[in-house]
């Protein structure tokens, strides 16, 4: 009997808790509910109106690449030439004024390579000149062809794209427009910079320019949007169009705007497309 009672005194109490304790508990707990709720109703409008500041992500801007200068021919590497069978330069056959350098202006979305030569079997490839890697929406350093004469004709290729093939011609001076102008083109030249088609940029390379009555003027699309150069000052205009339009010009493509039939004057010109984008033709 005493070992009885020396086990019950060595066993762990059982705790327990009365009703009315549970429920002051459950009193507190949504009490505590209550306050948390009541004070997310009040503030509830001025969350949705205040949100915490969230940084914005930009996609920058590409710099434009520098326009081309004077005594400089220029070839576009057209957008979308890494495709086969897809238009590659431009112009496909360049005529180079005698004494001009060679640029090559990739609107592509992929690296090329303007190469002299027939294709990386040809055992003269590179030798005459050799663009090294033209990154996108870059230009390629001014390529001297030394050593040159009129007559002279080069192949070349893309060393990433060998089906991509163009060639150069040296024509005289004269021929091919004097020191200035882009590929074949002869005369003056505007250029639509790489990144226009965003509003703040520049849009046309020169904004403004002078002409000769006659004068072949070049447009040249560097930029990865269509675009246009047409008359004007916007769509209201109701003159919008009528002296000159060159429709839509592909990027990487080029236009071209015959200056004989337009009067002599100032002419405001715009983009159609993006017609934020303004230039100036001034005609004499």
């Amino acid at each position: 009997m005493q070992m009885s009672h020396e086990h019950e005194h060595d066993s762990e109490p059982v705790l327990r808790t009365t009703p009315a304790r549970m429920a002051r508990g459950i009193a507190i707990v949504g009490i505590t509910l209550a306050i948390a709720g009541g004070l997310l109703l009040y503030l509830f409008d001025d969350m949705i109106a205040n949100p915490p500041p969230v940084a914005l992500m930009t996609k920058p801007t590409p710099t434009p690449p520098p326009p081309t200068a004077a005594g400089v021919t220029e070839i576009t590497i057209l957008s979308g030439s890494s495709v086969q069978g897809a238009p590659d330069y431009d112009p496909d056959a360049a005529e180079v004024p005698l004494g001009n350098k060679v640029v090559w202006n990739n609107a592509d979305n992929a690296i090329h390579t303007a190469t002299s030569g027939t294709g990386a079997s040809d055992p003269n490839s590179g030798k005459a000149f050799d663009t090294g890697l033209i990154d996108p929406g870059a230009k390629s350093k001014e390529i001297d062809i030394s050593g040159a004469k009129v007559g002279d004709s080069f192949d070349y290729h893309c060393q990433l794209h060998p089906y991509m093939t163009g060639k150069i011609t040296i024509v005289e001076a004269a021929a091919g427009g004097g020191a200035s102008g882009g590929g074949a083109a002869a005369g003056p030249t505007i250029h639509i910079p790489a990144g226009a088609q965003n509003q703040g940029q520049p849009s046309y390379d020169p904004d403004s320019i002078d002409v000769k009555k006659g004068d072949k003027l070049t447009v040249v699309n560097d930029d990865s949007a269509i675009h246009t150069a047409t008359s004007g000052t916007g769509a209201s205009d109701p003159n919008s169009g009528k002296a000159f339009d060159t429709s839509l010009i592909e990027p990487g493509a080029t236009a071209t705007i015959d200056t004989s039939a337009i009067e002599a004057g100032a002419h405001d010109y715009y983009c159609i497309v993006h017609p934020f984008m303004t230039g100036k033709l001034n005609v004499t």
